[in-house]
């Protein structure tokens, strides 16, 4: 038997930097593809919600091929998974693509951060994401007219049948509904009412991204404040473009979070999102003839009233829930998985081991992160910002990046190839 050619090691390594970086490039994709079908369905051919949708399967498919190797943690959850949404759809007697795909989203990339990732990767990445965004907002902002004749973001929502086509456009400018703030902006009153959305197409995505890269750059940072100071001027310039007000409150709380890391216990990160809950509920009942407005504390009244609707069945996701609960984040994940999914997932969220402090300051945040966004949207699942934030997650976990590369030594010598003929040969 002819022995095979062995790779070096320096095909090996050229292999695992080849797969790092295709990893990279389908999170950065999963943040941009809806701003480049935005381009193509305005300029090239007219864009479907199939498309859209196979664009993001891509995404997820990609993501899980890099991974099919040596992948059985990944293999077992998604599996565990997948009974259950079986389980809730024969209950449902249908299919919730949606909600399936909502839950995979932040499986597939913390562990494609896990497996790929590290956190001088998560530095870069967070740095081509933010300029990008800078840069795109900028343009959106100085040449508006110009710049929805090539990003025409009404055309593309009604395209991708996200919206009415009658309720699309409130404003009169071809933006999003909420790409104008008529009581005019919070942040540099200023800059006008105009609220910048740059790729993603809408400004409660841009300010959801914007708390996640502000929380890493000040997790990357934390003991620089002279660096620090600097590296979040760009984060906070996208919170001020798009007059994120929500987004910037809560990136702030990874000032308080981060130092008072090591005083939170898991059961506190556990039973935080379940007290919310109550806490919604209980206001939405006392409040349910109250008109909510677009403040804060309306929208709390409005989740809560939400919550306060949901029967025992629905809450458990047994009967599928067919009224508009977008505007209430947790009144979405309880009809959307039940009560006990819920628990699950966020318990697995929660006691999952973490490699380091850096990784339980971030898990923290974005327990937090999440905690506080449910209350007021949907949102937390798009895999505009998904995507980026749960790979960020996993970057602190991976291990250093060359601990998966075999070292020279490991490698087979010449004296091992007799060994390895024979072994071959018995098998």
């Amino acid at each position: 038997m002819r022995a095979a050619a062995l790779p070096s090691f320096a095909a090996i390594e050229e292999r695992t930097e080849t797969a790092r970086l295709l990893a990279a490039a389908l999170v950065f994709g999963g943040v941009i593809f809806n701003f480049v079908l935005c381009i193509v369905n305005a300029k090239i051919f007219s864009i479907s919600p199939a498309i859209v949708m196979l664009a993001e399967m891509g995404l997820i498919g990609a993501s899980l091929a890099l991974m099919a190797k040596d992948a059985t943690a990944l293999t077992v959850i998604l599996l565990g998974f997948m009974s259950y949404a079986a389980f809730l759809s024969a209950m449902r007697a249908s299919v919730d693509l949606k909600a399936i795909r909502d839950v995979i989203i932040p499986i597939i990339f913390l562990f494609l951060g896990r497996r790929f990732g590290s956190a001088s990767m998560g530095d870069r990445l967070v740095e081509l994401c933010v300029w990008t965004v800078l840069i795109v907002g900028v343009c959106e902002y100085s040449f508006l007219t110009q710049y929805l004749k090539i990003v025409d973001i009404r055309s593309y929502y009604v395209a991708r049948g996200t919206v009415d086509p009658a309720s699309i456009d409130t404003t009169g400018t071809g933006l999003f509904a909420s790409g104008i703030r008529p009581e005019g902006r919070t942040l540099l009153p200023f800059l006008g009412a105009h609220r910048v959305s740059s790729i993603f197409l809408e400004p409660v995505s841009m300010g959801n991204f914007g708390a996640i890269v502000f929380a890493w750059i000040a997790l990357r940072n934390f003991s620089k404040p002279a660096r620090l100071a600097i590296e979040l001027i760009p984060a906070v310039a996208v919170f001020v473009m798009a007059d994120a007000r929500f987004g910037l409150m809560v990136s702030l709380t990874a000032f308080i979070i981060y130092p008072a890391s090591r005083h939170v216990g898991r059961v506190i990160l556990l039973l935080a999102p379940f007290f919310v809950i109550f806490a919604l509920a209980v206001n939405g009942f006392l409040n349910a003839d109250v008109i909510w407005d677009n403040g804060l504390k309306g929208r709390m009244i409005l989740s809560g009233q939400m919550l306060s609707h949901l029967d025992f069945w629905e809450a458990m996701g047994f009967i599928p829930v067919t009224r508009f609960v977008s505007d209430s984040g947790y009144t979405y994940t309880l009809a959307k998985f039940g009560l006990v999914g819920c628990i699950g997932l966020w318990s697995l969220f929660t006691f999952a081991p973490t490699a380091s402090e850096q990784a339980w300051r971030y898990r923290l945040f974005i327990g937090f992160y999440i905690t506080a966004l449910l209350i007021i949207s949907d949102s937390v699942y798009s895999i505009k910002t998904a995507a980026l934030a749960w790979f960020l997650a996993g970057c602190l976990e991976a291990p250093d990046p060359g601990d998966d590369l075999p070292t020279r030594d490991d490698l087979p010598t010449p004296d091992d190839l007799p060994k390895m003929e024979q072994r071959a040969q018995r098998i």
